[in-house]
């Protein structure tokens, strides 16, 4: 093998491996972009699942609240509705 083979196979060696390592940092580029979308997409989601867990916790509040005899009653009172006590105690 002469020199000037020699030289040509390390020329071309050397410009494959700086195509190939080109590549390989774009893709570790691409990679890093890809993880950061899917991080945000994650924590947006955490956010949300947060958020209905505490939407739930009120909502779970409020039907307590509802479910109370005296709400009911002033709904009713609100709505008026009267008890077969109240309307006996009315018409004396």
């Amino acid at each position: 093998m002469t020199e000037n083979r020699k030289q040509k196979l390390v020329q071309a060696g050397t410009a494959t491996a700086v195509v190939v390592f080109f590549f390989l940092i774009i893709i570790l580029v691409y990679q890093f972009v890809s993880i950061g979308v899917k991080t945000k997409a994650k924590n947006d989601l955490i956010a949300e699942r947060d958020r209905l867990i505490q939407e739930i916790d009120e909502g779970k509040e409020g039907v307590k609240l509802w479910q109370t005899k005296w709400k009911i009653e002033e709904r009713a009172r609100q709505l008026d509705y009267v008890y077969s006590k109240e309307k006996e105690n009315e018409d004396e």
